[in-house]
């Protein structure tokens, strides 16, 4: 499974941007429409007060959201470049305003965001919005440029270097990501978003702990849906088993994704009570026929009505030859049942996901805490190195 899943980066699907026109985005809204015009009114230029500025800022797109609830449109948008003027280093400003000029002109769409981005490089806006697209195909090379032209021009801005690390984690490239995601904390210390990139990367380099840490910081300021799992799960390498399969009872969200949450905390439940008594955690296995998604069959497996090679069979079948994630999938799982088992295979089979689990799998995470947990390197030793350590073992 794919961290991004259930990191909560700050990428956004270029179907939620044809749709939302920036407002995920957008600054708070106005308590009340008679509060906010008054003191937009008072600002005039940016001065040396940042705080003023803010603040000057903050009011104008609460007035901004006045005049769109009214529609007058061509307000709000004046509203929002003064805010953009006001407060350059916060992005919301010109990703709203990029947002409803799209929506103005019926080109909120994925072409529409193209042509624009096209006509005027210099939008920051919009050059957000194609960054955004770009990372839904996973073009990271016009992504990176489209962030990189935005830092360029404004290099104090926390979201540009937050999405510049999501980028980092999905190619992946978690060097790069580390670097950037520090710079955004940096920038702005209580990034929920910025916090949960953090908690994926330091989850990668064997830093559980610090991960939970930083996903409970998160959820403390921001929650969203997909915490229970991201919290469970890093509880789960940290061995708190009871902690995880607590957090992990939360409802889950819908098959595909929903059956992670599944079968997370059956691995959690059996470490505490052994397989028999959690297995009913697992819930039914899948139905008989073609198409049950992945990883359906994983359940199955589990539930030991079928082998391990038909779940590797499977795995092969429902992905690209070029793609061994779902393969991967399989190795962990098929791991983390031969280790209940106490199967002399779970090493070896941890060490197979290992090599096969792309770096920003929750599986590669797992694979990892495992053998880490069990004092294993990640890959089987050498012949020189084995008979060393065998001859060592049997001297007096």
């Amino acid at each position: 499974m794919n961290v991004l899943l259930r990191a909560a980066s700050a990428l956004a699907a270029a179907a939620a941007v044809a749709t939302t026109a920036g407002a995920a985005e957008a600054p708070p809204a106005a308590a009340s429409a008679a509060s906010a015009p008054p003191a937009a009114t008072r600002c005039a230029v940016p001065t040396d007060d940042r705080a003023a500025n803010a603040a000057c800022a903050l009011a104008l797109g609460r007035h901004a959201e006045v005049e769109l609830k009214a529609g007058r449109i061509d307000s709000a948008l004046a509203d929002f470049t003064r805010a953009d003027q006001f407060a350059p280093d916060d992005l919301r400003y010109a990703n709203t305003r990029a947002g409803i000029a799209l929506k103005k002109a019926n080109q909120l769409t994925p072409a529409g965001i193209e042509s624009a981005a096209k006509a005027a490089p210099d939008d920051i806006g919009l050059a957000m919005m194609h960054a955004e697209l770009a990372i839904a195909r996973k073009d990271w090379t016009a992504a990176l440029a489209d962030v990189d032209r935005v830092i360029a021009r404004r290099p104090a801005a926390a979201l540009a270097w937050e999405m510049r690390a999501s980028i980092g984690v999905a190619k992946p490239d978690f060097e790069a990501a580390r670097r950037d995601v520090d710079r955004a904390l940096q920038l702005e210390p209580k990034s929920a978003a910025s916090l949960r990139l953090r908690g994926v990367l330091r989850n990668n380099a064997g830093d559980p702990a610090g991960a939970l840490a930083d996903y409970e910081a998160a959820h403390a300021s921001a929650p969203r849906p997909e915490d229970p799992f991201v919290i469970g799960s890093t509880q789960f390498l940290l061995h708190r088993f009871g902690d995880a399969a607590a957090s992990l009872a939360h409802r889950a969200p819908p098959a595909p994704e929903g059956t992670y949450w599944r079968l997370w905390r059956y691995l959690a439940l059996a470490r505490l009570t052994g397989i028999e008594r959690a297995s009913g955690s697992l819930g039914p296995g899948t139905p008989p026929g073609q198409g049950v998604p992945w990883p359906g069959p994983v359940v199955d497996f589990l539930h030991a009505t079928i082998d391990g090679a038909t779940l590797l069979d499977i795995a092969r079948k429902s992905q690209a030859k070029v793609d061994l994630s779902q393969v991967c999938e399989a190795h962990f799982y098929m791991a983390e049942d031969a280790l209940l088992r106490q199967r002399s295979d779970a090493v070896a089979l941890f060490r197979q996901a290992v090599q096969e689990c792309p770096q920003n799998f929750h599986e590669y995470e797992g694979a990892t805490a495992e053998l880490r947990a069990m004092g294993q390197p990640f890959a089987a030793p050498g012949p020189t190195r084995a008979a060393a350590a065998a001859s060592a073992a049997s001297a007096p």
